[in-house]
């Protein structure tokens, strides 16, 4: 009995990990280029986007200016 409850504790973990995993792909931001509005940076003006740091760490921030 109790080699049941073990192997379906096993597969139960095994299962959630895959969706975790499956959710993380699927869920995950796609690439994208926008305008770089700051005017102090060295693309200003350009259309650049995370594929453009992939050697960098990126902080990306989405704001709205008033």
């Amino acid at each position: 009995m109790h080699y049941g409850i073990g192997l379906m504790k096993i597969n139960m973990t095994r299962f959630v990990i895959g969706l975790v995993l499956v959710g993380n792909i699927t869920l995950s931001q796609g690439d994208f280029n926008l305008v770089d509005l700051n005017p102090y940076s060295e693309s200003y003006g350009q259309f650049i986007g995370p594929s453009d740091y992939l050697d960098d760490i990126v902080i990306i921030f989405f704001g709205h200016e008033y």
